[in-house]
């Protein structure tokens, strides 16, 4: 229900330190709004240093700016721990400074989601919507939430 796409530039992410932040995003988003870890995707894209520009100036040294797309229904207290936290998140795993990151999060409605092959519940309707999915795509996703 949340897809955070991670692009980053002038700094090299190996395949474990994306598997960290990978899960460290996940967790944040599934403690800070409760909803079940399955629901987080997290997408990473490297970018060539010369791809971004701030004010029509290149911007040359190392950085990462995430998009996160989240269910609306969110209070903006969640919406700021989760940036809060997942800047952190991203500093620890990447040694960046907060200067060197940027953050947004962008809200869409259930009803213009689908996942699963299901369109999405509003906050606070996982467990019945969980109950309409198919038993094997229900199997699948109780074993990522294990």
């Amino acid at each position: 229900m949340a897809t955070y796409s991670v692009y980053y530039a002038g700094i090299s992410l190996n395949t474990h330190q994306k598997f960290i932040l990978a899960q460290e995003i996940t967790q944040i988003h599934a403690n800070v709004t409760g909803a079940e870890a399955y629901f987080a995707q997290v997408i990473f894209k490297e970018l060539d240093l010369h791809d971004c520009f701030i004010g029509g100036v290149l911007l040359d040294e190392p950085h990462i700016f995430l998009s996160g797309q989240i269910r609306h229904g969110r209070s903006e207290q969640i919406k700021k721990q989760l940036l809060v936290e997942i800047e952190i998140a991203i500093q620890r795993t990447t040694k960046l400074a907060g200067h060197q990151i940027w953050a947004y999060l962008d809200e869409l409605a259930p009803s213009m989601m689908i996942e699963y092959g299901q369109i999405l519940p509003s906050v606070g309707s996982d467990k019945a919507w969980f109950s309409t999915l198919p038993a094997s795509v229900q199997t699948k996703l109780t074993w990522i939430k294990d």
